[in-house]
């Protein structure tokens, strides 16, 4: 099974760059199944109900997201019937939605979906990655094998460390949240792919998606300003993992960071 994973997807730029590139890479790579990051596609909070329509017309079949999931309340009600659209799973009891998914192919095979948040640096009070993580795959195990977790958090090594305590569980654990590629893809000892963080799919020239001038506005003056999505230098960043499908263990993982020229 070949899945492509594609980075935080970051406003209107990162949506053209799905629209003009996902469907021909899917095809260029064999791909089997696509998951996308997309907590930041809403101007660079949360996910619309119309954005999400776009996204599987795309050609994206499974929806991760990250802290910043919930931020749109138009999409509510797709969170809690769309059964491939997942926010953390260890969010507190009692938020909308799931945080895992079982995403069936057209020849029957299973990959199993979890999304969770890390909790260092974090103001929020989470649930135990860990713990929840854990009992999330277990779960999956009893269907399938191939398990991918997109683990949305800031600390390289809550990251790592979480990766060492999934290996020769789920498949592939793969960071986001930083919007900064990191170029530390590998297989783990017991068959898990890892990388630290997949980027983020939007604006290369802004900061980690916003404009450049209004970020440095905000820490030369520590005072609030209000960010904007930037536009310019569109790219793509994502990773390819390649799992047997019987065992679940990763044969490869191939990272991509690809600049985009429109249409």
């Amino acid at each position: 099974m070949k899945i492509l994973f594609i980075g935080d997807i970051f406003g209107n730029t990162g949506k053209r760059v799905l629209a003009e590139r996902l469907e021909s890479i899917v095809v260029e790579k064999s791909i089997d199944v696509c998951v996308a990051n997309a907590e930041n596609i809403a101007g660079g909070k949360g996910i619309t109900a119309n954005l999400r329509k776009k996204l599987y017309k795309f050609g994206v079949n499974v929806i991760t997201g990250g802290n910043h999931s919930l931020a749109c309340p138009d999409s509510y009600n797709d969170y809690a019937s769309d059964p491939n659209m997942l926010r953390p799973h260890n969010l507190p009891p009692g938020n909308i939605g799931k945080g895992s998914a079982i995403f069936t192919l057209p020849d029957g095979r299973k990959l199993g979906v979890i999304n969770l948040l890390g909790r260092t640096f974090s103001q929020e009070q989470y649930d135990c990655p860990f713990r929840t993580g854990l009992a999330a795959v277990e779960e999956l195990l009893r269907s399938t094998p191939c398990i991918l977790v997109d683990f949305h958090a800031e600390a390289t090594s809550e990251k790592r460390a979480l990766a060492h305590y999934l290996d020769g569980k789920a498949s592939a654990l793969l960071g986001t949240h930083t919007h900064v590629q990191t170029a530390d893809e590998k297989i783990l000892l017991n068959g898990t792919a890892f990388i630290t963080d997949v980027g983020m799919t939007g604006a290369e020239d802004s900061a980690i998606g916003m404009k450049t001038d209004i970020v440095v506005k905000r820490f030369l003056l520590q005072t609030h300003v209000r960010f904007e999505p930037a536009e310019g230098g569109p790219m793509l960043n994502a990773v390819i993992i390649d799992i047997n499908d019987s065992t679940g263990r990763a044969n490869a993982i191939e990272r991509i960071y690809e600049r985009i020229t429109f249409k």
